[in-house]
């Protein structure tokens, strides 16, 4: 059978893992409309390159929908930027009627905003539910993602996991922060090479990206900051806890959890 080049993915999320098994290591997820390109492949099993952030590793090949090369091309260049915002919509396949459900933060390919309709490849949809237009990065933007964190408050943590049913804390700020424009990378400790330094916590702003490290000095942990000494972060679930120079302070701990070492402004 030839290997499939291109796909995208048209499940609300599947995993990708770090081996050929499915009981290996999920390192992240592709979500509804993530582009992909196949660069290598074993038995059922496709590796995969994220369009979206570069980020590579295996998933099962009957999870995805193939390509051509000029399907995925088309869909490389649509510049629409257009995402789900509820916590569960609804999806219909017009070819058989059947209906997908996907979480907040999937993009709709050639979304049309007067019919409600997108088309991945050859297939044609109708969204039934909220959608947005992915706004021009700008520092107003800021309120928005803090209020769309605050909602995901409670919501399980899930190594690898960028959904708003479960979530790692790098895939909480790569998931709020697209829809708002920005494409940050996958893992906390590429995250921290983006954007602005802020030199003090006293100067950061609601949104800031604040980074922590472990003893060893590496960046493990990132969250967002809601601009009044607190921060919203995915540790054990999404939760809101109080910050200064030091780190993150757990009050229910009565100690702290985590090391601030970087501030970072991406807009």
């Amino acid at each position: 059978m030839e290997m499939m080049q291109y796909g995208i993915c048209g499940l609300s999320h599947l995993p990708v893992r770090a081996t050929v098994s499915d009981a290996s290591e999920m390192l992240t997820e592709l979500l509804f409309g993530d582009l992909v390109r196949v660069i290598d492949s074993y038995k059922q099993w496709c590796k995969v390159e994220n369009q979206q952030d570069g980020y590579e590793g295996w998933v099962d090949s009957k999870q995805l929908m193939p390509l051509s090369k000029e399907e995925f091309d088309e869909a490389l260049a649509d510049t629409s930027h257009f995402f789900t915002t509820d916590f569960l919509t609804s999806l219909e396949r017009k070819q058989d009627a059947s209906f997908f459900r996907v979480g907040m933060g999937c993009r709709l390919p050639f979304y049309q905003e007067d019919t409600h309709c997108f088309r991945m490849g050859m297939q044609e949809f109708v969204c039934h539910g909220a959608v947005m237009k992915s706004p021009a990065p700008h520092a107003r933007c800021m309120e928005a993602i803090l209020e769309r964190a605050v909602s995901l408050v409670n919501t399980p943590y899930l190594w690898g996991g960028k959904t708003n049913f479960a979530l790692d804390c790098s895939g909480l700020t790569q998931l709020l922060y697209r829809m708002y424009g920005v494409d940050l990378p996958r893992d906390a400790f590429q995250q921290a090479l983006e954007g602005q330094d802020i030199a003090l916590l006293e100067e950061a702003r609601t949104g800031d990206l604040l980074f922590f490290d472990n003893a060893d000095g590496k960046i493990v942990h990132v969250g967002i900051y809601t601009g009044d000494s607190r921060i919203v972060h995915a540790s054990g679930c999404v939760r809101i806890d109080a910050v200064d120079h030091q780190g993150i302070f757990r009050h229910d701990w009565g100690n702290y959890s985590h090391h601030l070492r970087l501030i970072k402004r991406v807009f």
